[in-house]
C-alpha cells in the first residue's frame, strides 16, 4: 500500500510543479465588492481554489462519517467490556476444574 502511494503521489508532484512553473504570468484578481485588486501568479489562484475544494470535501466527509465513527467507537468499547468477562470467566473455569483432584469425585 505505501509502494502504491509513492507511486500516484510523486507523478502528482511533478505534474503540479510543472503546472506552477508554466503558469507564472501575473493576473489581476480583483475582489467585486471591495475596492481592492491583487497582483499574483495564475497558479496561486487554481492551487488556491483546489486547496479550498479539497478542505471542504474533507470536512464534509468527516461530518458525513462522524455517526459510523461513533457507532464503531461505541461497539469497540462494548467489546473491550466483553472480553476480559470472557477470559475471566474461561480461565476461573480453566483453574476450578484443574483443582479438582480425580479422587474427590
Amino acid at each position: 500500500m505505501r509502494i502504491l502511494y509513492w507511486i500516484i503521489s510523486i507523478p502528482l508532484a511533478i505534474l503540479i510543479a510543472i503546472f506552477a512553473v508554466s503558469n507564472r504570468a501575473l493576473v489581476t484578481l480583483s475582489l467585486w465588492p471591495l475596492p481592492y485588486e491583487i497582483d499574483m501568479p495564475l497558479f496561486l489562484p487554481i492551487m488556491l481554489a483546489l486547496l479550498i475544494g479539497l478542505g471542504i470535501g474533507l470536512a464534509y466527509e468527516w461530518l458525513v462519517h462522524g455517526k459510523h465513527r461513533r457507532a464503531v467507537k461505541r461497539m469497540d468499547g462494548e467489546l473491550r467490556r466483553l472480553r476480559p468477562d470472557e477470559a475471566h470467566s474461561s480461565t476461573s473455569i480453566r483453574q476450578s476444574a484443574s483443582s479438582r483432584r480425580p479422587d474427590e469425585t
